[in-house]
């Protein structure tokens, strides 16, 4: 996932409360909408948060791994 899209998605959920409360509801659908593949739209949805902060926290792990993986050798 580029990191774009996750600062469009939290950016997003930042300004927006609807899709905020949607995003933390509903991540399946809330992320309806946006270029993700099917890997990062799957690990996005798993992620239970009760705050924004919560999720970007979660996200941000989630990112974590994926870039230490791409760099083991």
């Amino acid at each position: 996932m580029a990191h774009e899209t996750v600062q469009t998605i939290i950016g997003t959920a930042i300004v927006d409360a609807r899709f905020r409360q949607a995003l933390l509801k509903r991540t399946r659908e809330a992320l309806h909408d946006f270029d993700l593949t099917p890997d990062e739209l799957e690990a996005l949805s798993g992620i239970r948060a009760s705050t924004l902060h919560g999720f970007a926290h979660e996200v941000q792990l989630w990112l974590n791994k994926q870039t230490a993986a791409v760099y083991q050798p």
